[in-house]
């Protein structure tokens, strides 16, 4: 039996998608030492092989789970604590935070660098808190961020500013985009390019979680990597993760959302129905004025996609209100239904109908 060498280019290319099919598994429970060796043409003492190599150089750690071995990514941690009033988010990026990226591709980094600046931004504008805690948790295939304050829970601003009666409302004008507190100091983008730039975002305050993941061939996860707390009784936590391989320039997620290239107004914006009923294990959308809460603020964008996602039905007056009424009194503003099942696309036809 002959044995061919592989090259070092190759074992390269094994070595990176073990890394990165270790840390999916993270997300997506999926790693398989069967099918990476099917997929990859290997053996599986081979891959053992590659797996002993990286858990000697302490890239990954092995735990025994019940017959099987559990593979995992070693993070690297940084904390850092600093007073709020008169803090300055760039001079923490720079000093601080980017000195502990190096070795990160410069898409990746600019990525880290727009959402970080972005949300400790935030929380020095308007948590209205004393102190911020910064965590920085770093491995082979992905860079984990976690900011939190002790002041005023975001929901809880956001509830008071719209006066809504539930604080998970909230939630839904965060998604929409073009909102803040502040109109005279922020342009109510930052939030909504930051879900949209990390591999996934989230929020938690007032016991609230608004989470985005924009994970590629990743079943999307009911929690984060990284535990956020059970109950937080001040203050908001925003954790965003960026995988390392990210090849999605920052540019083309301004683009998706902009009249680029002649300019970056923020014209189009995309949501999930699902948030308007956030929290409710199963929602109903039937009502005009369910409708009208969605709506609000729709007006000030050209392009508005509503995805359906996980959305069984919808009633008569929903829809109405959504895609005849809202259409008719602004017809600057289109709207388009994405991702529907046959029987909200033939409500939506109903009455567009009419």
């Amino acid at each position: 039996m002959t044995v061919i060498a592989l090259s070092k280019q190759k074992r390269q290319v094994i070595i990176d998608s073990l890394i990165s099919d270790i840390g999916k598994d993270t997300f997506s429970n999926g790693f398989s030492v069967d099918d990476f060796s099917v997929s990859h043409g290997l053996t599986k003492q081979s891959i053992y092989r590659y797996l002993s190599s990286l858990e000697a150089e302490t890239i990954i750690s092995k735990q025994k789970e019940g017959r099987k071995n559990k593979y995992r990514l070693i993070d690297t941690s940084f904390h850092f604590n600093y007073p709020l009033p008169n803090l300055s988010e760039e001079s923490v990026w720079k000093k601080e935070v980017r000195p502990i990226l190096q070795g990160i591709a410069d898409i990746t980094m600019s990525i880290c660098d727009y959402v970080f600046n972005e949300m400790l931004n935030n929380a020095i504008d308007h948590s209205e808190g004393s102190e911020v805690d910064i965590s920085v948790f770093i491995n082979a295939y992905s860079v984990t961020f976690m900011i939190k304050d002790d002041g005023v829970g975001i929901f809880s601003k956001i509830a008071a500013a719209m006066q809504f009666d539930e604080k998970r409302y909230a939630v839904l004008e965060l998604a929409k985009g073009k909102f803040t507190t502040d109109p005279k100091k922020h342009s109510g983008e930052g939030i909504f390019f930051s879900a949209k730039a990390a591999d996934s975002f989230a929020i938690f305050s007032d016991e609230i979680l608004f989470s985005s993941w924009n994970l590629k061939e990743i079943e999307q996860p009911d929690d984060l990597p990284v535990s956020l707390p059970s109950a937080l009784h001040c203050g908001t936590v925003v954790c965003f993760v960026v995988f390392r391989d990210n090849a999605t320039p920052i540019s083309e997620v301004f683009d998706r959302y902009t009249q680029a290239p002649d300019d970056y107004g923020f014209t189009k914006t995309l949501v999930p129905v699902r948030l308007l009923e956030h929290g409710d294990q199963k929602p109903t959308f039937v009502s005009r004025s369910q409708a009208k809460r969605l709506l609000a603020r729709f007006e000030r964008f050209e392009c508005i996609e509503l995805d359906f996602t996980n959305i069984e039905d919808i009633g008569q007056g929903f829809a109405d209100e959504v895609f005849r009424v809202f259409r008719n009194e602004h017809p600057n503003s289109k709207i388009v239904a994405i991702n529907c099942n046959q029987r909200v696309e033939k409500m939506i036809n109903h009455v567009t109908r009419r």
